[in-house]
């Protein structure tokens, strides 16, 4: 679902309306080719190609409506946590932060690194990451509060009052 919402959403980046626009375009075909693969980054370019294949015709109804499905189960969930609890924290990623500047070369590791934060995505409810202290190398840990819709004030205030860096 993540990568298929993806992709629909960062359609709209073409070059033409909204985002980047390469200057070294000859035409429109390549300004289209140029201004995404000059505007938009490796990792962004993979997940555009991965929801492209799991849109394609022929996964459709193997993965897409599938993951509806499973999207319903997971939000249903969620909502009946959260008639017993005000928020949900979790992680905001199963690692701390990445050192500023490095990338790993893995798409798997890079992919993984939004795992939890998925589910806010995929259940349309508010949620807030926030630093929660930092490592032994002194990288920045992450704190995700998740709650009830329209509870964004009061994740906010919640966010305020539980982050370290204050």
């Amino acid at each position: 679902l993540a990568t298929a919402e993806a992709r629909s959403n960062l359609s709209r980046y073409d070059g033409v309306r909204y985002g980047y626009r390469s200057d070294l375009a000859k035409d429109v075909a390549s300004m289209y080719v140029r201004s995404r693969s000059e505007g938009l980054g490796k990792e962004v370019l993979r997940r555009i190609i991965l929801g492209t294949f799991v849109l394609s015709s022929d996964y459709h109804d193997t993965y897409y409506t599938k993951a509806q499905k499973v999207r319903r189960l997971i939000r249903d969930k969620t909502i009946r946590l959260l008639k017993d609890y005000d928020v949900l924290l979790m992680p905001t990623t199963p690692t701390t932060a990445f050192k500023l500047g490095t990338r790993h070369q893995s798409p798997l590791t890079m992919y993984m690194a939004d795992l939890f934060s998925v589910q806010a995505n995929v259940t349309g409810l508010p949620a807030i990451s926030f630093p929660f202290g930092k490592d032994q190398q002194g990288l920045p840990i992450g704190l995700q509060a998740m709650g009830k819709a329209f509870s964004e004030d009061s994740l906010l205030q919640f966010a305020k009052v539980l982050s370290v860096d204050r």
